[in-house]
């Protein structure tokens, strides 16, 4: 069994664990980057997402429930939940089943508090993949490293 963790939008990333809870992939989410007013934005390209479906072909799939976040501008929150869009319908279109879960309930139940943890308790758990979380920006790939490890913990209890 295969199990995809997603931490969603232009910033998030994608990993892959089998049942036992090694590391099978971990990539940045797949992006292309367009001009909004005087900076460049990513935005999730579905193509590669859908790309990393069929190479990766998960059982099933862990998604990080997100909102909007306090202070956000409305269209930081449109374009955030755009992303978010894209990768839960491409999930769809490809039949995968997936759950979606709370940050505060995920990152409790893998002692996580803020995002220098999680790139640390990633390093750690797992070790041959430690340059993939050594940079600030790499909080995205451990985060969805232990989505996927949280859903992997949970997994008697979805699948029976």
């Amino acid at each position: 069994m295969r199990i995809l963790g997603v931490d969603p939008g232009g910033g998030g990333a994608l990993a892959l664990l089998d049942i036992s809870g090694e590391l099978l992939a971990v990539e940045d989410m797949p992006v292309f980057w367009i001009q909004r007013g005087k900076r460049d934005k990513p935005v999730v390209n579905a193509f590669g997402v859908i790309a990393l479906m069929e190479e990766w072909n998960p059982d099933i799939c862990w998604f990080e429930k997100v909102g909007g976040m306090t202070g956000e501008s409305a269209s930081a929150a449109f374009n955030f939940g755009r992303a978010v869009g894209i990768v839960e319908g491409v999930l769809k279109s490809k039949g995968k089943r997936f759950e979606e879960i709370e940050p505060h309930v995920w990152k409790v139940k893998m002692k996580i508090r803020g995002k220098d943890a999680a790139r640390h308790r990633a390093s750690n758990r797992w070790i041959p993949w430690a340059k993939s979380f050594a940079r600030k920006k790499d909080d995205g790939r451990a985060e969805a490293a232990l989505i996927a490890e949280y859903g992997r913990l949970q997994l008697p209890e979805v699948l029976f």
